[in-house]
């Protein structure tokens, strides 16, 4: 799956896309919001709940070049070295 596939899918196909194929790499939150990535292929994809009412927000994707969506879980990342 691409990228601009995964984009093109809507909400509960997206949520399935990541169920089936999704592999998560790393969490963490801030005082409102827990973040979950994962990463599908090429991919990655950001998963934002609400913590007090536990409520999706968001899903951002991006490609895995893009250093600036990646730096906050850089640190949280387990390579296995």
């Amino acid at each position: 799956m691409t990228l601009y596939q995964f984009n093109n899918l809507d909400e509960m196909e997206q949520l399935e896309a990541i169920w089936d194929n999704g592999v998560q790499v790393a969490e963490r939150e801030d005082d409102v919001n827990r973040y979950k990535l994962y990463q599908i292929d090429a991919f990655y994809v950001e998963e934002e709940w609400h913590k007090e009412y536990k409520v999706r927000r968001a899903f951002r994707s991006f490609a895995s070049t893009n250093a600036e969506m990646l730096e906050p879980y850089l640190d949280k990342i387990n390579l296995g070295f």
